[in-house]
């Protein structure tokens, strides 16, 4: 869809993307709080993510096209561990486990609401798409133990590649032409995860609430909107500005909740630029996590319950919210190239949808 000719697929037209993303997570937030102390104690948990998506788009005609997505992911883990022999200084040991391999695929197909024939200033996109539980989601690694032994423990939740869960997503993404050379768009998922968990787990449960150590298989969503415009005498160049939300929620829509999620979200302010030169399309895109928001688990709810129980004076309750590591800003670098049946004409809406399209 990336083309400097027009913004959909043609019947039998094939697209073909990489897209490589990073990010760096290691501010860590109760709620909106940051724990600005795992900082200075040296503590704090490090997530170095990167990943690589390969799609295929094909053009079953000018309104419907299908797709699939294959990521390969490569995660670290940086994480400390005080050792016995230094529990009378507490001092740190750092040590790194890493989790790499095949993620969840994705497949599914989208469709142009009206015919881009006759829309040429703006249209919107539904969608429904399938991601399958392709990656691992219990992946081992040495664990540094405190006795300075290793021992091969499940990796944690955030760096394995898959989730273990089948799941469906609805889609929307649209664009519409506000003024002369300027353009806004918007673009949103909702993943649908009903699988409550996929069994795996690091630690055993806590007294009372057996199953939410299982790690969950959580919905996902995306949203995000802005607007674009193309460099002045250089209309294959174009900027970008958006505001954008993404996390996973406490609940899942559909599915069990008692299984083990740091959910979250974080909002951010997401800059980009996308050149186009025959059917080659290049584009980065910068968001900058001006938010952050650790909200409570459903395990987390359950344990306050469980604890508050026991307690007479409600004045004595307590409120057990955990912890997660987040991103200041991430990363996506993408590149397209088309294979097209048929050329184009061009028209005014043609550099809308590559801001649209990407994989998030």
């Amino acid at each position: 869809m990336c083309s400097s000719n027009s913004y959909n697929l043609s019947k039998g037209d094939l697209q073909v993307g990489a897209n490589y993303r990073h990010f760096h997570s290691w501010r860590h937030f109760v709620g909106e709080e940051e724990q600005k102390q795992r900082q200075t104690l040296g503590n704090a948990v490090n997530i170095y993510s990167h990943a690589v998506d390969l799609s295929f788009t094909y053009g079953v005609s000018d309104r419907l096209q299908a797709y699939i997505t294959i990521p390969w992911v490569h995660n670290e883990r940086s994480q400390t561990l005080t050792l016995n022999k230094d529990t009378a200084t507490k001092a740190l040991t750092r040590y790194s486990l890493f989790a790499k391999g095949l993620a969840d695929l994705r497949l599914g197909f989208d469709y142009w609401v009206t015919d881009p024939a006759k829309a040429h200033n703006g249209n919107l996109m539904v969608g429904f798409g399938l991601k399958l539980a392709s990656g691992d989601y219990d992946t081992k690694d040495w664990a540094l133990q405190k006795d300075g032994t290793k021992a091969l423990a499940v990796n944690d939740q955030a760096i394995q590649p898959g989730d273990g869960g089948v799941g469906f997503s609805l889609q929307f993404q649209g664009f519409t032409q506000l003024y002369k050379n300027i353009s806004g768009f918007a673009n949103g998922y909702y993943l649908f995860n009903p699988k409550e968990n996929n069994g795996a787990y690091k630690s055993a449960p806590k007294t009372g609430l057996a199953g939410y150590n299982l790690y969950a298989c959580p919905d996902q969503y995306f949203i995000r909107g802005g607007v674009m415009t193309s460099a002045l005498k250089h209309d294959n160049l174009t900027f970008s500005l958006a505001w954008r939300m993404e996390g996973i929620p406490a609940y899942d829509v559909i599915g069990g909740q008692v299984a083990y999620r740091r959910p979250g979200y974080v909002q951010a302010i997401e800059s980009g630029i996308t050149y186009h030169t025959g059917q080659h399309t290049i584009n980065l895109f910068v968001p900058y996590n001006y938010k952050k928001n650790r909200i409570q688990s459903a395990a987390d709810i359950a344990d306050q319950n469980l604890q508050n129980s026991k307690i007479i004076d409600p004045s004595k309750f307590v409120h057990v919210q955990g912890d997660a590591a987040f991103a200041d800003y991430s990363i996506s670098l993408g590149y397209s190239y088309r294979f097209a049946t048929k050329k184009k004409k061009s028209s005014a809406a043609r550099n809308a949808v590559p801001f649209l399209i990407q994989n998030n």
